[in-house]
C-alpha cells in the first residue's frame, strides 16, 4: 500500500499532466534529488518491463570539467490543494459451527496544501553547458558504470516545494456484529459486539523537498558528451561499444564505492 507521501506525489504528477514527470517515491530520496543529479539504470528488457531509477550521489557537474557555464532555470509557481475522502461499508455472514453476521464502515481522509515551484532547464541552454568535457583522468564514477553496463541520466526538470507543509491522513474503522451458538440441545446462545478505531497520522515535508523530476538520458564519446532531448522506446546506450577503445585510454585510481538511493 503507498505511503502518504507517495500517494501525494503521484497525485501532483497526475494534475501537472506532464507525461515524462516522474513522481519521488520516498521523503528521503526528495531530500536528495536536486536538478543536474545523476541516475542509474539498467537497460530495460522491454517497453513494457522497466527498470526502476536509482539516484546516485553525485551531479553531472561533479563529472565535468571546472566552469562557470550554469544552465538557468525557468521557474513557475503553483499552488496545489486536494482532499480525498473515502467510505466503504461491508457486510457478510460466517456458518461453521455457528452462526454469525458482521458489517463494517471504514473512512479515510488525506488532504494536503502544496506551495511548489517547477523548475525546468530550457532546451536552449544545454549546448553551452556541453562545452565542458568529462573531467581527465576518467572519474571513478564513470569508470563503474561503463564496466557495468549501466545508463546514466541526468535530472532537468523538478518540482519543489516552497512551504513546508503537514500531511494529515485520518481513518476510522466501525465493526459491529452478532451470533448465535449452537452446542447441543441444553447449551445455545447469542451475542452481539462492536468496535471503533480511529487512527490519525501526520507528516511534516522539508522546506526545498523535490516531489517529482524529469530525466535525460547521456551518452559519452571519449571526454565529449551529450544528451538526449528525445524519448526513445527503449534505453539507447550511454557507453556505445565504439568508445569502448576511446574510453580505455583513460587511466583512474581506485575505483570508490557509490551510493545509490531508490527515489
Amino acid at each position: 500500500m503507498p505511503s502518504t507521501f507517495e500517494r501525494t506525489t503521484k497525485k501532483l504528477v497526475k494534475e501537472i499532466g506532464d507525461q515524462e514527470l516522474r513522481p519521488v517515491k520516498t521523503l528521503l530520496s526528495a531530500t536528495k534529488i536536486r536538478r543536474f543529479s545523476l541516475i542509474q539504470r539498467k537497460k530495460a528488457r522491454s517497453w513494457f518491463w522497466q527498470r526502476p531509477d536509482v539516484l546516485l550521489d553525485a551531479s553531472l557537474m561533479d563529472i565535468l570539467e571546472p566552469g562557470s557555464s550554469v544552465p538557468d532555470a525557468a521557474v513557475v509557481s503553483v499552488l496545489f490543494s486536494d482532499t480525498e475522502v473515502s467510505k466503504q461499508q461491508a457486510a457478510g455472514s460466517v456458518n461453521a459451527g455457528a452462526e454469525a453476521g458482521f458489517s463494517g464502515e471504514t473512512a479515510a481522509c488525506q488532504e494536503s496544501s502544496l506551495d511548489i515551484q517547477i523548475v525546468s532547464t530550457p532546451h536552449k541552454s544545454w549546448p553551452e553547458l556541453q562545452k565542458r568535457k568529462l573531467l581527465d583522468p576518467e572519474p571513478a564514477l564513470l569508470k563503474q558504470c561503463r564496466e557495468a553496463r549501466m545508463n546514466l541520466f541526468v535530472v532537468t526538470d523538478t518540482v519543489e516545494l516552497r512551504n513546508s507543509p503537514v500531511l494529515p491522513d485520518l481513518s476510522s474503522a466501525n465493526v459491529s456484529g452478532k451470533f448465535f451458538l449452537s452446542l447441543n440441545i441444553f447449551f445455545k446462545g447469542e451475542g452481539q459486539g462492536g468496535g471503533l478505531k480511529v487512527r490519525k497520522k501526520t507528516l511534516t515535508l522539508p522546506k526545498g523537498s523535490v516531489l517529482a523530476y524529469t530525466r535525460k538520458q547521456l551518452v559519452f564519446y571519449g571526454r565529449e558528451w551529450e544528451i538526449l532531448h528525445i524519448r526513445y522506446p527503449n534505453d539507447q546506450e550511454s557507453f556505445p561499444a565504439g568508445e569502448l577503445v576511446r574510453f580505455s585510454a583513460w587511466t583512474s585510481g581506485p575505483a570508490e564505492p557509490l551510493t545509490l538511493i531508490d527515489p
